[in-house]
């Protein structure tokens, strides 16, 4: 699941940040978690955006993550790191509630386009964010259905195949 996210953030890139998801001269995970929220301050003043790696998490976000989880800030913003914080974002969104049958996909992918501007709130193919901040759908929502219902049936749904 967290790979139909990714996809749709980042192209899957653990370095991506605001305006240059292929972006690999910076390794993301060399650097600590305080050396990322100045990196964000940064990508503000001078891009006009926050949103950096694999799942495009935004300074405010990964603020909140960072005290949920515990974090001092000095932790590396490794690609395990991030794989964590995309997890429990998608729990927030109604993962297990998904998993368990509780929410059906149309339901749960709604509440994830609310999380990830790159994926279509419905069938529109439009993003929850359509054009706030140059915010587009980037993945079809037949595809994001399929993959669903799939990672539903493989019994795969934290990591996609």
């Amino acid at each position: 699941m967290l790979d139909i996210i990714a996809n749709a953030e980042s192209g899957g890139n653990y370095n991506a940040w605001y305006g240059n998801a292929g972006q690999n001269a910076v390794d993301l995970s060399t650097l600590t978690l305080d050396r990322i929220r100045d990196l964000q301050k940064d990508l503000v003043k001078t891009r006009g955006g926050s949103p950096i790696g694999r799942y495009q998490i935004l300074d405010d976000t990964l603020d909140r993550l960072a005290v949920r989880m515990g974090l001092s800030g000095s932790e590396p913003f490794t690609p395990e790191l991030q794989d964590r914080m995309g997890l429990l974002l998608m729990r927030d969104a109604g993962f297990n509630a998904w998993q368990r049958g509780s929410i059906d996909d149309a339901t749960f992918n709604y509440r994830l386009s609310k999380v990830w501007a790159g994926l279509p709130m419905d069938a529109s193919n439009q993003s929850y964010y359509e054009g706030k901040a140059g915010n587009r759908a980037t993945v079809d929502y037949a595809v994001v259905m399929d993959g669903l219902r799939r990672l539903k049936g493989s019994g795969t749904v934290e990591r996609g195949s």
